[in-house]
């Protein structure tokens, strides 16, 4: 018997159906203008005039120039990711500092979708097009903030209870391993190998490395990564180092993943997928902590899971997860949608095939209950006459067999904005 586990977020516009998938050292603080990564004078240790990279084999030099990176002691960096598609391409920026000696990093990613971006892309992603969306975050250690639209920061820790870091899902992924802000291409560095190399002005190198398929996907989009199953081809990441042996800058093209996955029959019309990243200012000070004077609030105590939302509530999904598994409930006024119904999925399906079986039942039962439910639960509805469902769906079945069985929580929602 095989169990299959998956996340899915689908929008149905009535009467016509739009099923998608979706969903210390003692350093003064300051904290910088909302879109700028913030600096201030801060205590960091010198960086050395040379790391001990070039004295390595060529085809080591880039994983020891990943070793190497806490030595460097501060950067900032900006690392861009471009979803390319037929009706344009999506671009998500993220821009920050890191402080190694503090295990700290300061963060806002800015991500823009054109209004002609591929709908199944934008639905398989939750991207939602001709949409700017900005974010900002904190690392110190294992704890991650969110700056909220209110200025608050809502804070997640390692800490949490396990089903509540389960259902906060990728966030706590911020915190990296070869530097404070994860999800970089700086977390594939150790375990690449250069095939090839040039010089470049000023002393530098150029390395083409090959990372394999599993550690290449840790500097992949949580989106994007989702979607990946099973073992594919290795990746080429493109890195260059500095005359001191320090990484600027690091690329990869990922078309060889995207191959496999449409092979795989997913993603077929996000058509690249490229990642860059540049580190610039090592050893300059930085201040990467949420200073102190701002308010702050424990994210496990102020949200709820979307399925104990009950229905005709209203809630907020501003917490920086990019998901709706939890939410906060709020006042209606304002709030980003509004539950009208939640669905247990518990069933046999006969002569069904597998995939997505619990997900279509949701769907029609949240298209049941929204024919019946109050107006005003529904009213305000964008676009009008359209709910969503989300929840996990879990299969079981037989490879020999004709049934599936389908269980799952799911919530039938609609969007207020």
């Amino acid at each position: 018997m095989r169990t299959r586990r998956r996340f899915r977020a689908a929008a149905v516009a009535l009467p016509l159906l739009l099923a998608v998938a979706g969903c210390e050292s003692g350093a003064e603080r300051t904290d910088g203008p909302r879109g700028e990564a913030p600096t201030a004078t801060a205590t960091v240790t010198a960086s050395p005039s040379r790391l001990p990279v070039f004295e390595m084999p060529p085809r080591r030099q880039p994983a020891a120039a990943g070793e190497a990176l806490a030595d460097i002691g501060t950067a900032r960096f900006t690392q861009t990711v471009t979803y390319r598609t037929s009706g344009g391409s999506a671009v998500e920026r993220t821009v920050g500092v890191l402080d190694w000696g503090k295990e700290a990093a300061r963060a806002e990613r800015t991500r823009r979708v054109p209004a002609g971006f591929s709908a199944s892309v934008a639905d398989d992603l939750d991207f939602t097009p001709g949409r700017t969306e900005r974010h900002e975050y904190a690392v110190e250690g294992n704890e991650i903030a969110y700056r909220q639209e209110s200025g608050v920061w809502l804070r997640y820790a390692a800490s949490d209870p396990k089903e509540f870091a389960d259902a906060a899902g990728g966030v706590l992924g911020l915190a990296g391993d070869a530097a404070p802000w994860g999800g970089t291409l700086a977390e594939v560095l150790k375990v690449s190998s250069a095939v090839d190399s040039e010089a470049l002005p000023g002393g530098g190198r150029r390395y083409r490395t090959h990372v394999d398929d599993l550690t290449a996907r840790s500097a992949l989009p949580p989106a994007v990564a989702g979607h990946a199953e099973g073992r594919g081809p290795a990746q080429t990441v493109v890195v260059e180092l500095d005359r001191r042996g320090r990484l600027v800058r690091a690329e990869a093209d990922f078309g060889k993943l995207l191959a496999h996955l449409h092979d795989e029959g997913t993603l077929r019309r996000l058509t690249g997928l490229r990642v860059e990243l540049a580190l610039t200012g090592h050893g300059a000070p930085v201040t990467a902590l949420v200073p102190a004077t701002q308010r702050s609030e424990t994210a496990r105590t102020v949200l709820t899971a979307m399925t104990g939302v009950k229905p005709g509530a209203c809630a907020s999904t501003d917490t920086g997860l990019g998901h709706t598994g939890l939410v906060r409930v709020v006042p209606c006024g304002g709030a980003d949608l509004r539950v009208f119904a939640q669905q247990r999925i518990d069933e046999t399906v006969r002569n069904a095939d597998p995939e997505g079986v619990g997900d279509q039942l949701a769907i029609d039962r949240c298209r049941a209950d929204f024919r019946t439910v109050p107006a005003a639960w529904k009213a305000g509805a964008r676009p009008a006459d359209t709910f969503w469902t989300t929840g996990h769906e879990r299969i079981s079945f037989v490879f020999t067999g004709p049934d599936a069985h389908a269980r799952g929580d799911f919530t039938c929602y609609v969007r207020l904005r």
